[in-house]
């Protein structure tokens, strides 16, 4: 046996495909050698299938970014306790209140999000002092987006890349050998077909049938264990991960060229004998299906630039655009997040039967370990403004806005408020500015999770997700002038000194919570390993209020 072969039959190998290569990749031997888990139990998720398939867009920030961006409410204990000065790097507003909301106040806006100073007093467009808090602001006030500020890991606290980011992309403490999110979700969907079969259909109105399910599962980062394979479940071709790209260029058409053209020529001579059309039925339908995929995702590529009108007069004003005029993307030569968000929010829209997209790689590196403040917050006011255009986006193409609409590109009639989109990384940092003007890494991070007002989480009793809201309180922890200092759950609670403390959850709730949205009433099956996290992890209380504001 060659010793590639031998090692990934140590499930060993596959991690290290969607890494940079400058991360560290070495193992633990004792986790290499560990026997694996005894296989999932699909059949044993309890099903409450929804009437309409959710759709799930997972964006994942691949080095761990720095939660300030999103929580700035202890900078001024962080501030005062810091190796580094924060005022020095970043100016005195950035402990400072926007309270009045105008151009001379401070970059912490009412729900404790970093503003930056407005270009040219243009209070809509933040440049790179802000660190995409003023989207952020207006995606909580608008009920477009909720934020989770305590995603925190208890149960495995490491802070190393490769086993965190496994954590969250296999939803499960087992890392070695265990499947993927996506590939979770279609093994419990295709071992519990009966439950949504002629009960479930997609956005569009079409019944839900396992075995025509086009481009279910899409990767916009290529290689990605959100889709590693299950060795004890054998998925049916259509429903295993397909790879796309920003452009949405056709993987299923062959190249243009004389040998592609012979062997059409070839296999159309041999179908066209009897003999040879009852042997090879199967080519024939692999053919044909070949075919209708090239077509179908030729006409959803056409619509990346068929963008909807922006109708509301306050998200028309926050866009600097009259009412009626369309929504456009940040421009990619100056934003490197706008095109792959944008083709994903395009797919799920035009082709509602794509039920879970991951998006990450070129969305840039988060191991700000150094000149955090040069990089760190252009690259989240960038991401922010992107994600507000997918927001939008998404709202603007679905029926429930004005039931005249049809999406832009193939012109269906579906509703839009089944899409999620979830934002996160492979951990937070350390809130300690070091000496390289930099964050080291960290563990509790923000979870960002925009649209899906009409997706119910079965976990949660069927209750609909809740927008518009901050959950979870923190607090600074570790020595002052020491570089170990970090943010944790408030253990007293908001004013509360007797309370039950702030509002936590694993990194894994994610997943169990995207599980619930497909109809498992009981997602901590997914998420346990029989070794480490027997009981598996719940899905996010989406039920439970917000935090109160900084200031009205």
């Amino acid at each position: 046996m060659k010793r590639r072969s031998f090692i990934k039959s140590l499930g060993a190998v596959g991690a290290s495909a969607l890494l940079p290569s400058t991360w560290p990749t070495a193992f633990n031997m004792s986790t290499m050698y560990k026997a694996a888990n005894s296989a999932i139990n699909y059949s044993g998720v309890n099903i409450a299938a929804p009437s309409i398939m959710p759709q799930v867009i997972n964006i994942f920030l691949y080095g761990g970014p720095s939660e300030l961006s999103g929580n700035l409410t202890n900078i001024v204990d962080i501030n005062a306790s810091s190796q580094n000065s924060y005022t020095a790097a970043f100016g005195n507003r950035v402990v400072s209140f926007d309270d009045t909301g105008d151009a001379t106040n401070g970059f912490i806006t009412r729900h404790g999000f970093w503003r930056g100073t407005p270009n040219n007093n243009n209070p809509l467009v933040d440049n790179t002092d802000g660190a995409g808090g003023r989207d952020m602001q207006y995606m909580v006030d608008q009920g477009y987006m909720s934020v989770y500020r305590t995603m925190m890991k208890r149960k495995d606290g490491t802070r190393s890349h490769r086993e965190s980011i496994l954590m969250s992309q296999k939803g499960s403490l087992d890392i070695e050998t265990s499947a993927g999110v996506g590939t979770r979700i279609a093994a419990m969907l295709y071992q519990n077909r009966a439950a949504y079969e002629g009960t479930t259909t997609f956005a569009d109105g079409t019944a839900v049938d396992m075995d025509n399910m086009i481009l279910p599962f899409v990767s916009f980062e290529g290689d990605t264990r959100f889709f590693a394979i299950d060795p004890d479940y054998t998925l049916p071709l259509l429903l295993r991960g397909t790879t796309l790209d920003q452009d949405l260029n056709d993987p299923f058409t062959r190249l243009n060229d004389g040998n592609a053209a012979a062997l059409d020529a070839m296999v159309a001579r041999k179908l066209a004998d009897p003999a040879y059309s009852a042997r090879y039925a199967g080519v024939i339908s692999s053919n044909g299906l070949r075919e209708y995929l090239a077509q179908r995702i030729g006409s959803v590529s056409n619509a990346l630039g068929a963008l909807p009108n922006v109708l509301d007069a306050s998200d028309a004003a926050d866009l600097g655009i009259n009412p009626g005029e369309p929504l456009q993307y940040p421009n990619p030569n100056n934003n490197q997040y706008s095109e792959r968000i944008q083709a994903a929010v395009t797919l799920a829209i035009e082709n509602p039967g794509s039920l879970y997209i991951t998006v990450g790689g070129g969305l840039g590196g988060w191991d700000d370990h150094n000149n955090g403040i040069d990089r760190y917050r252009s690259r989240m006011t960038q991401l922010f403004r992107a994600l507000k255009a997918a927001a939008l986006h998404i709202k603007y193409s679905g029926n429930q806005t004005n039931a005249t609409i049809r999406t832009p590109g193939t012109g269906l009639d579906r509703p839009t408020d089944n899409i999620v989109i979830n934002v996160y990384g492979d951990f937070g940092r350390r809130v300690n500015l070091n000496n390289s003007q930099g964050w080291d890494h960290g563990n509790n991070q923000n979870l960002w999770t925009i649209g899906g007002a009409g997706v119910a989480s079965a976990a949660n009793g069927g209750a609909f997700r809740q927008l518009g809201k901050v959950v979870g309180t923190t607090v600074r922890v570790g020595d002052p002038g020491t570089n170990n200092q970090v943010t944790e759950p408030d253990p007293a609670g908001t004013g509360n000194p007797n309370g039950p403390g702030s509002y936590e959850m694993e990194p894994m709730s994610v997943a169990a919570s995207v599980y619930s949205y497909f109809g498992a009433q009981n997602p901590e099956i997914l998420t346990a390993d029989e070794e480490r996290n027997p009981t598996g992890d719940p899905a996010i209380d989406e039920t439970i209020p917000g935090e109160a504001p900084l200031f009205p």
